[in-house]
């Protein structure tokens, strides 16, 4: 447990190191949050009484999606995992790490719009404070295991790139945080059933806010906990079959 203490602070120095990491982790989320939040609450009134939960999912979905893979092969590239491995150190050791320096640093971004959007932007509160914080734990783990699982099957930056666009532009434009999915096709409805943040927008709706919606809340947090474990299991067996690879 000490070891991994300590590499976890480790973890947590490089990314306050890293420009890159703090830009897409904290700058562009927060500055996002703030040029865009009034612009959403303005022009879609449905999305303005959600609004704290909307930006959270985009925040955080960005951070893990976009910020995790390039970390995860930039360790891959350097070596850094295979000398982890050589070491003794579990590979599920250097996933937890990496997992949680991620979760820390998407948990104080989400928290710090949950708290100001009320305010800046007239965001409701929610009817139920427990429901938004489980639904905000689902959505974090659930993201970094996604980032984790893409970084881990990128053979490359490019690549890793390519995987992370693919999978934030359609969570973005697709699952209804944006806009109504009613206003989608239906085939694009049925693309953005793929994504967990449609199911996470759903248990925002149901849980936090006690709004109807179209799936039920308890059966959105059990797709996004099944896609947790089973990202995160693949990360691990991808990840581990690198020294034997090599």
């Amino acid at each position: 447990m000490k070891a991994l203490i300590k590499q976890l602070s480790i973890q947590l120095k490089m990314d306050v190191r890293d420009k890159g990491t703090l830009m897409v982790f904290y700058l562009v989320p927060l500055g996002f949050f703030i040029v865009v939040g009034a612009v959403f609450s303005s022009v879609n009134p449905e999305i303005k009484p959600i609004l704290s939960a909307t930006m959270a999912i985009f925040s955080t979905t960005m951070g893990a999606v976009i910020g995790i893979p390039p970390a995860i092969v930039r360790m891959k590239e350097s070596g850094a995992i295979r000398a982890y491995q050589a070491s003794g150190i579990p590979m599920i050791s250097v996933v937890i790490t990496t997992g949680l320096s991620a979760l820390i640093h998407l948990s104080i971004v989400s928290i710090a719009i949950s708290l100001t959007a009320p305010f800046l932007y007239g965001a409701n509160m929610p009817e139920s404070i427990t429901g938004y914080a489980v639904t905000l734990l689902f959505l974090l783990l659930c993201n970094v295991s996604i980032g984790l699982l893409l970084g881990a099957v990128a053979k490359n930056t490019q690549t890793a790139t390519l995987l992370s666009q693919a999978v934030f532009m359609p969570s973005l434009m697709l699952s209804g945080i944006m806009f109504p999915t009613s206003l989608l096709p239906t085939p694009l409805q049925m693309i953005g059933n793929l994504f967990p943040a449609t199911y996470i927008n759903h248990a925002f709706r149901g849980l936090a806010y006690r709004f109807d919606t179209e799936i039920a809340p308890h059966t959105s947090m059990a797709i996004i906990m099944s896609v947790t474990i089973l990202t995160l299991a693949l990360s691990i067996r991808y990840l581990g079959k690198i020294t034997s690879v090599r």
